[in-house]
């Protein structure tokens, strides 16, 4: 008595496509920020409205320190966001770590 043997199909190799590693950044660029406590939310908000040149976080709400969090080749307009909300807001820069 013959049994059947059970066929598995396999599927052919994928094609694995390699990014160029080298032009891909590995970190993020970060700024801190220490401004008045009542401006942490506006700076939030013009950020957003920049359509989101970079994200946010509060460090520390009782010193109101900030990170901003962004694309490393987008420091240049960063800045240029800082210089035109400085109208708006008082703070100052207290550190910024370059990505890489």
């Amino acid at each position: 008595m013959s049994t059947a043997r059970a066929t598995s199909r396999r599927k052919p190799p994928q094609k694995v496509i390699q990014a160029n590693c080298q032009a891909l950044p590995r970190y993020s660029s970060r700024m801190y920020l220490q401004l008045a406590p009542d401006g942490i939310s506006l700076l939030k908000f013009l950020l957003e409205a920049e359509d989101n040149l970079a994200y946010q976080s509060t460090v520390s709400p009782h010193t109101a320190v900030v990170k901003l969090v962004f694309a490393p080749g987008r420091e240049r307009e960063v800045r240029e966001f800082l210089e035109t909300a400085h109208h708006q807001l008082t703070f100052r820069e207290v550190v910024t770590f370059r990505g890489e």
